[in-house]
Order: structure tokens, then C-alpha cells, then sequence
């Protein structure tokens, strides 16, 4: 079964590169190069122009590989997003991973992983190599321990949080002022990376803390 592939990478030269490396690879053909996003969305307006694969440079300017792959996320979920760049921090590829892509190359790959890639992307719809599952594993401990560093006091106030009480009637119930409170709430918030009480919310029920 012969897969397609869609290229979307402002740098022309590697485009090319890449575009040549995968005409080497069976089962796999390059459908288009694209070098902005929204040069891609353009063409997918025609139906015989949406690909299997969409391998999509993280760092392009106007609209970045973030946008890109979280506009295919919404509106194209059975295109496959393959991210690539030239960088490897854990912070991009989490953010990458979460904005949609089921893996994430370097420019610098090699031809036979390149091939191992796509085939196993194609067959799995993820393809998480040595470096993703590290980032993945790193993002995971780190909020674990951050959920760990939370005070005794912050975990004594996490169910009434969980309560439609306002500050000022949590204040009152447990002899705080509401400044306090709040800014008990906005730091345990912070330490949970959620952005309001219901996230709190949901954080607290997984963790079965209420």
C-alpha cells in the first residue's frame, strides 16, 4: 500500500533534501512541498491534495508548526503529523506533541530512519523515538514533583477550592483573610498548571484528593 506525504518547510533546500530521501523509500510518495502553512491549507481545499502524512517544520514564520498541526488536528484528524526541526529541547517537543504531531524528527536524520519512521507511523499512527519518550518522561516527573512540593497548607485548602464557596466564605469558614486564599489558590494553581478552579477541579479528582 503506497502511503502519500506532504512536505510543509520554509527552508527550500531541505524540503528538496527531504523530498529526494523519501522518493528512495517504497510504499512512500511526496504528494507536494509546501513552504508555509498556509500554503498547505490552501491546497487542501481539494481533496485529491490531503495526504496520509503531513511532515511539518516546528519553526516557520507567520504561522509556526504548532498552529499548523493543531488546525490539522481540528479540521483533518486522519492526516498523520510527523513534526521535524533542528532542535530537540524537551519544552518544543511537548508542546508539538500536544499541539497534534505523533512524532518528532530532526533535520539531521538519516535516510533508514527516516524509512523506519514513517513505516512504523504509518502502521502504529504514532512513532515515538528514544528522544519523544524521554521529553514525555521528563514532562510527567516533573509534574509529579510538582504536585509533591505542594505545602500542607495548600492541600488542606485544595477541597474547599473544589467548592462553589467564594474566597471571602472559604476565608471566613477557615479564619484567613481572602487575600490570603486567593493567593494560597494562585500559587497552588501555578504549581498544578491549570489556569482556573476547574481545572483544580479535575487535577484533584484524578488525583482523588476530594
Amino acid at each position: 500500500m503506497r502511503h502519500s506525504i506532504v512536505i510543509v518547510d520554509d527552508h527550500v533546500l531541505i524540503a528538496q533534501a527531504l523530498s529526494t530521501m523519501i522518493s528512495s523509500i517504497p510504499n512512500f510518495d511526496v504528494l507536494y512541498v509546501c513552504s508555509s502553512g498556509n500554503e498547505m491549507m490552501e491546497r487542501f481545499h481539494q481533496p485529491k491534495n490531503i495526504p496520509d502524512v503531513v511532515i511539518l517544520d516546528v519553526q516557520m514564520p507567520v504561522m509556526d508548526g504548532y498552529a499548523v498541526a493543531k488546525w490539522l488536528t481540528e479540521h483533518h484528524p486522519g492526516v498523520i503529523v510527523l513534526a521535524l526541526s533542528m532542535q530537540d529541547d524537551d519544552e518544543k517537543i511537548i508542546k508539538m506533541i500536544r499541539s497534534g504531531a505523533k512524532g518528532y524528527l530532526l533535520k539531521s536524520i538519516q535516510q533508514k530512519d527516516l524509512a523506519h519512521a514513517l513505516n512504523t507511523i504509518v502502521k502504529e499512527g504514532i512513532f515515538y523515538n528514544a528522544k519523544v519518550s524521554k521529553a514525555l518522561a521528563n514532562d510527567y516527573i516533573k509534574k509529579e514533583v510538582t504536585q509533591q512540593e505542594l505545602s500542607p497548607k495548600e492541600r488542606e485548602l485544595i477541597p474547599w477550592l473544589c467548592s462553589d464557596a467564594t474566597y471571602k466564605e472559604i476565608a471566613a469558614s477557615i479564619f484567613l483573610s481572602a487575600r490570603t486564599v486567593e493567593s494560597y489558590a494562585t500559587s497552588i494553581m501555578e504549581k498544578l498548571e491549570v489556569r482556573n478552579r476547574v481545572g483544580l477541579v479535575l487535577v484533584a479528582v484524578k488525583k482523588g484528593w476530594v
